[in-house]
């Protein structure tokens, strides 16, 4: 999962009033040139921003940042971890690896609010409840992260994002109370979770849930789970925290919506994919069947129909499995890696593509057809039996509806018999 960078053509100035400056017995002088960064915890007030998902892929996820404001200049600032470089050293080659490199940024409040409304994207804001040591804290930290050796990390999307680091900060600063009270075991994964997200785009949800392995399918912690915007926002919301008396209150002081979207709020659950891709699979591998024997019955139109469609679904089903097989073995995408979704799409279905083609448009199955196709379709099979005896660790019921009829059918299509072939 990627976060994005609001346009920067999307600077519109919009004045906030949220932000109310603490009473004082005598007027204080603006001073306008004091840096956010190092201004001392008893003058500022840090607020939690969560944004909600947006309509892109890359806005599905939500964002959160930290506002500080600035009790002496007015001054509002939002600090966050989703600034990516296009420029940045072999971006490209970074990115297909998993070695994108985010950084630090930090915006006017008002800048933010205005990408925002523009995005019809909901802006939420937690005023944190925080001693001055804990506000100090805070922004000691954001001080180190903002020193040029600091300011980049390698960007993971479950483990190390905007939220995550956002998180860590808070957690810090009052202690690890934080990390101590959210070890609970939520039922949910990190599939779980992106496939709710996702659901919006179908062929980049099925794309990610074919392209997850089983590193994705372990059960999380709440704790785990605040990779997620939203996630994060809801256990701060309840959140009792110990002083240093002993004595306890909740983290967040006020809540406010700073803007709130027209847009639908996030799912609560993923789609069941199960019924849907099992019922694509069959259709799948129903045309394949009528089509296929068809071609072996000597028919010249249903041999080019036959040999295009099955050719194509190995092409694909082969592409797919090169790139499974990349994922796995030489990117750092970890929650790539031991996919068991090999067994339906690997580099092997290209060889099938040939021998199919070939096979189909001639009307008679050759020998490397036929055993080619039961190969592959044994391999399927395997990944449903591990999953009902449950020697499986991934959730990919659904993918194999989806893929093993097909399989089925077409080695069923490479054994029968063609009409010039001896019964």
């Amino acid at each position: 999962m990627i976060r994005a960078l609001p346009r920067a053509a999307l600077m519109l100035c919009a004045a906030s009033a949220l932000a109310a400056q603490s009473a004082a017995p005598r007027p204080v002088p603006r001073v306008v040139d004091v840096d956010p960064l190092h201004q001392i915890g008893q003058n500022v007030t840090i607020t939690l921003l969560t944004m909600g998902s947006g309509k892109e892929v890359w806005e599905l996820f939500g964002h959160n940042a930290l506002w500080i404001h600035d009790n002496v200049t007015g001054r509002d600032t939002v600090f966050n971890w989703g600034v990516f470089d296009f420029h940045q050293p072999r971006f490209i080659q970074r990115f297909l690896k998993g070695e994108m490199l985010y950084a630090m940024g930090g915006d006017p409040l008002s800048q933010q609010l205005a990408v925002y409304r523009y995005l019809n994207r909901t802006v939420a804001a937690q005023e944190l409840d925080l001693s001055v040591a804990q506000r100090d804290s805070i922004l000691h930290q954001i001080q180190w992260y903002a020193q040029p050796e600091n300011i980049n990390y390698r960007y993971d999307y479950y483990r190390d994002n905007c939220a995550t680091r956002i998180r860590d900060i808070m957690d810090n600063a009052i202690g690890g109370q934080m990390h101590t009270k959210a070890g609970s075991p939520t039922g949910t994964t990190y599939r779980w979770q992106s496939l709710r997200l996702m659901q919006g785009d179908k062929p980049i949800m099925l794309g990610v849930d074919i392209g997850l392995g089983r590193p994705a399918d372990r059960d999380l912690t709440q704790w785990e789970t605040m990779f997620l915007p939203r996630p994060l926002h809801d256990f701060v919301a309840t959140l009792q925290v110990s002083d240093s008396a002993g004595a306890t209150h909740p983290l967040v002081k006020r809540e406010s919506i700073l803007f709130r979207a027209s847009r639908a709020p996030e799912p609560d659950a993923p789609p069941g994919l199960v019924p849907w891709l099992i019922g694509a699979g069959l259709i799948v591998a129903g045309l394949f069947a009528w089509i296929g024997s068809a071609a072996m019955a000597g028919g010249r139109g249903a041999r080019v129909v036959a040999s295009t469609l099955i050719g194509l679904w190995a092409i694909a089903a082969g592409i797919l499995g090169l790139l499974l097989t990349l994922l796995w073995t030489v990117t750092d995408h970890v929650f790539a890696h031991a996919n068991e979704n090999l067994l339906l799409f690997n580099p092997l279905w290209l060889v099938l593509a040939i021998v199919a083609i070939a096979s189909l448009a001639r009307g008679r199955p050759g020998t490397w057809f036929r055993w080619s196709a039961t190969g592959l379709a044994a391999l399927a099979t395997l990944a449903l039996v591990a999953h009902v005896a449950q020697l499986s660790a991934q959730d990919n019921l659904a993918v194999i509806g989806l893929a093993l009829p097909p399989a089925l059918a077409i080695a069923w299509v490479a054994r029968r018999p063609s009409q010039s072939t001896p019964r």
